[in-house]
């Protein structure tokens, strides 16, 4: 397989056909059967770790106290029973019925489901090619480049997350062992530091945004894939990081009102949850569309409702999914100048697949 960059001309003159919404819901409505074949692995892999986590949590905390959240989906937490033993440090939660307003991080990720971005991508780019693929066949050619793949995802990570962690770590250290009551002037600083990192982070995020494509595309290796996505990215990051920020919204409200409603089933059909039922059957519902959030903590929470939350939780990220992929694919073709017929000029057959029986 040859490398698709050289040959891709000029980036960026091919003008989009239609806008990206109408493609977005066009594509995942012709395509649905297909994406959640490709992505039904990572969702069985979802399901395994979310029991795996639970039972570790069993057997590391004796008496878990357990947070059902409308952003964040299901927490452990050490109980004050845990904190005595001097097992754990951290503070316990406070049972009952919370709200609060301001979304969680993590109610706008997808989780694992970013493992079945490339295959996404695959099926995309066939079937503008007219080419019908099948899941089997994408998750094959896409294993011949796993090294590129979680080698472009830990150097992203690093890059992102790693002055976060050196922080977390320099803190743990000062507080542990130097100075166990961190001087008060000291969290400006901080708060400056993890800000322009925050910044950083975000800026290397959506430069980096299409290195998936890039890999899985042009056959590129994780850094040449980074290198080649900052490329396309160049002088449209302030469009793509409005792209990316809008999905990021939708989504958040996506998962806390699908959140929402289940915690409200959860509280007509188990009296634990009994409590939640005043506060999501009132107004204060409709604020989870707008930055509401409301969460539960109990002692002893029903493994049924532990392993409903965990599905719940994996199956929105695989609603999600598609769209990311439909989108940064579409926005890595529009860049690189190689859409509709012009892509299957261009490609002709330097991405295809591997046969099923090969």
């Amino acid at each position: 397989m040859q490398n698709v960059s050289g040959n891709t001309g000029d980036i960026g003159v091919t003008p989009r056909r239609q806008g990206m919404v109408p493609t977005i819901f066009r594509e995942y409505r012709d395509h649905f059967g297909l994406f959640w074949r490709v992505m039904l692995p990572v969702i069985i892999v979802s399901l395994v770790l979310y029991s795996a986590l639970f039972l570790l949590s069993k057997l590391w905390i004796s008496e878990p106290q357990w947070t059902f959240s409308t952003s964040a989906g299901i927490i452990a937490w050490p109980s004050d029973s845990d904190r005595s033993t001097g097992t754990f440090r951290s503070s316990s939660k406070s049972t009952g019925v919370h709200s609060t307003v301001g979304f969680n991080g993590s109610s706008c990720d997808i989780g694992l489901l970013w493992l079945a971005m490339c295959p996404l991508a695959l099926v995309i780019v066939h079937q503008h090619r007219g080419e019908n693929v099948t899941s089997r066949e994408v998750w094959r050619y896409t294993r011949r480049k796993v090294v590129s793949i979680l080698g472009a995802c830990i150097l992203m990570l690093l890059v992102t997350g790693g002055p976060f962690i050196i922080l977390i770590l320099i803190i743990a250290g000062f507080t542990e062992f130097l100075i166990p009551d961190l001087p008060a002037g000291l969290s400006t600083p901080i708060i400056l530091f993890m800000l322009i990192a925050g910044v950083v982070a975000i800026y290397y995020l959506v430069k980096w945004s299409l290195c998936n494509q890039c890999v899985i595309i042009e056959n590129l290796p994780a850094v040449a894939a980074l290198r080649r996505s900052g490329e396309l990215v160049r002088r449209r990051w302030g469009q793509f990081f409005g792209m990316y920020l809008l999905l990021i919204l939708v989504g958040m409200v996506f998962s806390t009102a699908v959140l929402g409603l289940t915690l409200l089933l959860f509280s007509v059909v188990s009296f634990e949850f009994a409590p939640l039922r005043e506060v999501l059957q009132s107004g204060r519902f409709f604020g989870l569309f707008v930055g509401g959030q409301v969460q539960i903590t109990l002692q002893n929470a029903p493994v049924w409702a532990i392993a409903t939350m965990g599905a719940v939780n994996t199956l929105t990220n695989a609603v999600l999914a598609p769209i990311w992929a439909i989108l940064t694919t579409h926005l890595y073709m529009e860049r690189a100048g190689i859409y509709e017929q012009r892509f299957k000029e261009t490609v002709g057959s330097e991405t295809a697949l591997p046969k099923a029986n090969s």
